[in-house]
């Protein structure tokens, strides 16, 4: 979303047709990280999607449960205000597809959603569900922000480009997430940015969706910063 320089401004990707393309540049950016680098999967608590229903749409709930879908995860987080809202207990509102605090989302098809690196961290104090074509992904033993400041730099979103374009939908499996190698920088460090991701970035989406429009580019501003702080923490010639 934010690098200058990565892997997929080659104009030959355009062109390609193999599923497992490879291209130098992808292996370019995990060299030239110095910080360890782990499997997210290793930290996955669950990962699902939401429940793939037939037929009609749900029928109208205004005082539902909203469902989180591709267009609800906006750049600094989970916007709602627009969601189709269903029953609870109806048969697109799943437990296990049902959001908590600190959940990753992540649109796991299209070329507007998992394309262009849209992935958002739920914050919300309310219940929603994702819906079918949005990953949930519950992490363990690092911290979800700081995984979602990840998930924005090169080093992460040359993976999901690599592993999206294939023939077809791009699309990202869930074994595709699990195999995503991330760096690893100490715990005080992973604080450090979610303190600054709330300050920043969270109060900013916040302040947009309460109405100021003009809070939207501050959190895009100060995500992009510190994506920019991230990139240059796990740099070889910074460690």
């Amino acid at each position: 979303m934010f690098a200058t320089s990565r892997p997929q401004s080659d104009k030959r990707l355009l062109e390609r047709l193999d599923p497992a393309y490879w291209h130098p540049g992808y292996d370019r950016v995990l060299e030239d990280c110095g910080a360890p680098l782990a499997r997210l999967g290793d930290f996955i608590e669950d990962i699902t999607y939401g429940p793939i229903v037939t037929g009609p749409p749900p029928p109208p709930c205004n005082d539902g449960l909203p469902v989180i879908h591709q267009g609800q995860v906006a750049d600094t987080g989970v916007d709602t205000r627009e969601a189709t809202r269903v029953a609870p207990g109806s048969p697109w509102d799943r437990e296990r597809a049902r959001v908590r605090e600190g959940d990753i989302v992540l649109p796991r098809s299209g070329v507007a959603s998992v394309a262009k690196n849209r992935v958002a961290l739920f914050l919300g104090d309310y219940t929603a569900v994702v819906g079918s074509f949005v990953d949930l992904i519950r992490l363990r033993d690092i911290d979800a922000t700081y995984v979602l400041v990840c998930m924005k730099s090169e080093i992460v979103w040359s993976q999901i480009h690599r592993a999206i374009n294939g023939v077809g939908t791009p699309n990202i499996s869930f074994d595709e997430v699990r195999a995503l190698r991330i760096p690893v920088l100490p715990k005080a460090t992973q604080l450090d940015f979610r303190a600054q991701y709330l300050d920043n970035v969270h109060s900013s989406h916040m302040a947009w969706i309460r109405g100021d429009e003009s809070a939207r580019q501050a959190g895009v501003a100060a995500l992009k910063a510190l994506v920019e702080a991230l990139e240059t923490c796990v740099a070889k010639q910074t460690l």
